[in-house]
């Protein structure tokens, strides 16, 4: 692809929900437009999941150079995009979170905490995670394998209407309807016994943090999303039976679409009914009062429960949640301008506290994480 002119895509002004994105390190940015050629290019694709939308984010990361950017890419969007048919629905809140660039599960981690927090702030309370995952290329091929001959086996025992879906998608017997599908529940198979080893440590790690943001979730054999671009992790963030967002990985569109190779990407789809109004917010360029540092497995986990406390404060803050190594981080840390800085390692991540350290005399104090949002309160007065 020929390198384009280079458009500022950052917003001056969002919505609430763009705000609490933005907190999270989600960017609120203008959408690309949806292109004839993003259309073609995905006719083929599951249209729930607004594939053109991707394509589209997906030909700017590369025409733009979003690469040459500290990576991953985390954007925030909201619908409709320029080019699609649909009309803005002012009942409810359409928007995507998309990390380009990054094959880690700190990703699908980031936009969970993300999308819990906006559908909250917008009136959706005591949500719960289903979950499941179809793996990568090797997993799925051997799901694949799996199903196709137990679709064989059946294939009589199917109503008229499935062994016709079956015909052209081998998946739909996934999709139908609860009555149909306890028929044959027990004996399906499911994606999660056939992960690969690297598949089963990457969902072991979102089902940790699940289990450490104390989010209740279920694991769901059903949820497959579409796996002509979807690849490990797929969930859904619902309110009783009503599905408010859908996410998963989506590494293998790029090259499907034309790109010379792939991409790692990830996206949370937020569809959800407002119970308020939606109002604007303008950016204001404050200078960070904290900035989070984690580095280890368990910290960068339990450094969601501080993220989690310092957005009840109101606190602004910059991290880099989804960065590993110590020194760019301290680096960035220290240039930020940022009067504090958080620090998370294993040891505190163990003993469930946070070091607060002042940037100015050096000195530092261990906050018990029960008492680290009092503590922080009192820094801000």
């Amino acid at each position: 692809m020929e390198p384009k002119t280079i458009i500022d895509r950052n917003l001056k002004e969002t919505t609430e929900a763009g705000k609490v994105a933005k907190f999270y390190g989600f960017q609120p940015i203008l959408p690309p437009e949806v292109t004839k050629q993003d259309l073609d290019s995905t006719k083929n694709f599951n249209q729930d999941f607004h594939p053109a939308e991707k394509a589209s984010l997906l030909r700017v990361y590369f025409e733009e150079k979003m690469m040459a950017q500290s990576q991953p890419n985390l954007l925030y969007c909201e619908r409709p995009f320029h080019g699609q048919k649909e009309k803005k629905k002012s009942s409810k809140l359409e928007a995507a979170l998309v990390s380009l660039g990054s094959s880690k599960s700190v990703c699908e981690c980031l936009s969970i905490e993300t999308g819990i927090s906006i559908l909250n702030s917008i009136g959706h309370k005591n949500l719960e995670i289903e979950i499941n995952s179809i793996g990568d290329k090797e997993s799925a091929s051997e799901f694949q394998k799996k199903v196709s001959a137990f679709v064989r086996k059946n294939y009589n025992d199917f109503s008229a209407e499935l062994r016709q879906a079956t015909k052209k998608d081998l998946f739909a017997i996934f999709r139908e309807d609860e009555k149909e599908w306890q028929k044959f529940e027990s004996e399906c198979p499911k994606p999660i016994d056939f992960l690969s080893e690297a598949s089963r440590l990457y969902f072991k790690e979102v089902l940790e943090f699940l289990e450490i943001s104390g989010t209740p979730y279920s694991i769901n054999h059903r949820l497959i999303g579409d796996p002509e671009i979807g690849s490990e992790t797929i969930f859904v963030i619902k309110n009783n039976t009503e599905e408010l967002a859908n996410g998963f990985r989506f590494n293998k569109m790029a090259k499907k679409i034309g790109c010379k190779k792939e991409l790692p990407a990830t996206v949370l789809n937020i569809s959800a009914k407002l119970k308020k109004k939606l109002k604007t917010v303008k950016f204001k360029l404050l200078k960070p009062q904290f900035y989070l540092v984690q580095f280890g497995p368990e910290a960068k986990l339990k450094s969601f429960l501080v993220l989690k406390d310092l957005y009840k404060t109101g606190a602004n803050v910059v991290h880099c949640i989804v960065k590993d190594k110590l020194g760019s981080q301290m680096g960035m840390a220290e240039c930020s301008g940022a009067p504090y800085i958080l620090l998370m390692g294993q040891k505190e991540a163990l003993e469930n506290s946070v070091i607060i350290r002042n940037t100015t005399t050096r000195a530092q104090e261990i906050v018990p994480l029960p008492e680290f949002e009092k503590r922080i309160k009192e820094l801000l007065r």
